[in-house]
This record gives C-alpha cells, sequence and structure tokens, in this order.
C-alpha cells in the first residue's frame, strides 16, 4: 500500500514541476507558436499517462514485496530528470 501512495505523490510531483516550469514562460495569446506549444504540452501528457500506465501495471501484477520493489526501481530508473536552465 505505501508502495501505491508513493506512487501517486511520485507522479503528483512531477507533473507539478513540469506545469510550474511551463508557467514561466510568457503568454503570447493564440498563434502559431501557442498551437506549437499547446501540442508539445498535450504530448508530454499523453508521455507522463503512458507511463503511470505502465507503472500501474507493474504494481498490479506484484506478488510480493520484491516484485514492487522491482516496480519502483524500474521506474524510478526511468524517471525524467528535470532539465537545468
Amino acid at each position: 500500500m505505501k508502495m501505491v501512495i508513493f506512487a501517486a505523490v511520485a507522479s503528483m510531483l512531477m507533473a507539478s514541476s513540469t506545469f510550474a516550469a511551463e508557467s514561466t514562460q510568457p503568454s503570447k495569446g493564440p498563434g502559431p507558436n501557442f498551437e506549437q506549444f499547446k501540442s508539445e504540452v498535450l504530448t508530454r501528457i499523453d508521455a507522463r499517462i503512458a507511463r503511470n500506465q505502465e507503472e500501474k501495471t507493474c504494481v498490479q501484477a506484484a506478488k510480493n514485496h520484491e516484485d514492487l520493489k522491482a516496480c519502483r526501481d524500474k521506474f524510478m530508473a526511468e524517471a525524467p530528470r528535470p532539465q537545468k536552465k
């Protein structure tokens, strides 16, 4: 149970940090740059959803603590790192 809570909290932290990084850019309103930016944001959201679904499937398939640890190790190792500016 703790692993599931940990995964949920980790996902929320990654989502909030991405949102914070995106919201620091100036808003230029609708236009070609806006549509491109919006498309890129939606692509990143879809990628996070897919990754979270894979992690959920791994946790659901776990039969014991070692399996849960393997899921955690796998998805923590693959977690995107924040980009330095």
